[in-house]
């Protein structure tokens, strides 16, 4: 072996041309960001979904609660009318 011999060009492997692409860390990357966004936007969908169940629950708690004074009121004129 001679010290040359190092800088030679070695030879390039034969391409199986059914095989798969070889794997890129760049679309591993991106993979990556996109799965990281996919996860926030429905954290933050499940946040705004969260809030408006609360507003709702606000809204149907004082709906019952007015009819349920509606209702007390009205048996009552009744029973004295």
């Amino acid at each position: 072996m001679s010290m040359y011999d190092m800088y030679k060009q070695k030879k390039k492997r034969t391409v199986d041309p059914n095989a798969p692409p070889r794997p890129n860390l760049l679309n591993h990357e991106k993979r990556l960001k996109d799965v990281v966004l996919t996860a926030q936007q429905q954290s933050d969908l499940v946040l705004q979904l969260r809030n408006r169940i609360d507003e709702l629950e606000r809204k149907q708690r004082a709906q019952t609660q007015y009819l349920s004074t509606l209702h007390n009121t009205i048996s009552r004129l009744t029973k004295n009318g």
